[in-house]
């Protein structure tokens, strides 16, 4: 702008001389030689400066208001693009770092369901074993007292039969095959008869 300013200036230096030198005494001149009317070249001059005043007072200061207004709009958006990009920089890093102890809190809930499934498992397996022992020291017992039983039995048995064979012995004369006959008697009586 100062260029212009420089610019019009001189324009109006030049023209001004060219008035006063049209206003020297006619005798022909430069300026009347070339045909030029320095007269014209005033009023052409002073009316262009008049346009440049109302020129600059109403169009280009509008311009230069609305350039100034976009120039800080701009730096204002770019400020704002600044600011939002740090803050998005801020949410990506606490979002990662959210992420990071969201996996370590699922890793350490993982392993202690996998220990406690592994324990649980554990008192399954021993309360089963105690289970089982008990079952077997049950059916031991079960197993011992039937076979008490069963050696009762037999002993009453075995009684009854040598105390039968002991009547028949003193009642009968023993030969060795009477002996034998009673024997094999026994023996049969002892296999039919459950008791």
């Amino acid at each position: 702008m100062k260029k212009i300013y420089s610019f019009c200036f001189i324009l109006m230096s030049v023209c001004i001389s060219s008035a006063f030198a049209a206003d020297a005494p006619a005798g022909g001149g430069l300026l009347s030689d070339l045909g030029i009317d320095p007269k014209a070249i005033l009023v052409q001059a002073v009316g262009f400066l008049v346009v440049l005043a109302l020129l600059w007072k109403f169009v280009f200061g509008k311009v230069g208001g609305l350039l100034e207004e976009r120039r800080t709009d701009i730096t204002t958006q770019l400020e704002q693009l600044k600011t939002d990009r740090e803050e998005l920089d801020r949410l990506t890093t606490e979002t990662r770092q959210r992420l990071s102890e969201i996996e370590t809190e699922a890793q350490t809930k993982i392993q202690d369901a996998i220990e406690q499934g592994n324990s649980e498992r554990q008192q399954i397996v021993a309360q089963a074993r105690q289970d089982a022992e008990e079952e077997i020291t049950r059916a031991r017992a079960e197993i011992q007292r039937e076979k008490n039983e069963a050696i009762s039995e037999l002993r009453g048995v075995v009684a009854d039969l040598a105390i039968d064979a002991a009547g028949k012995i003193i009642s009968a004369e023993l030969t060795p095959e009477r002996h034998q006959d009673i024997i094999d008697a026994s023996i049969s009586r002892l296999s039919v008869d459950p008791n």
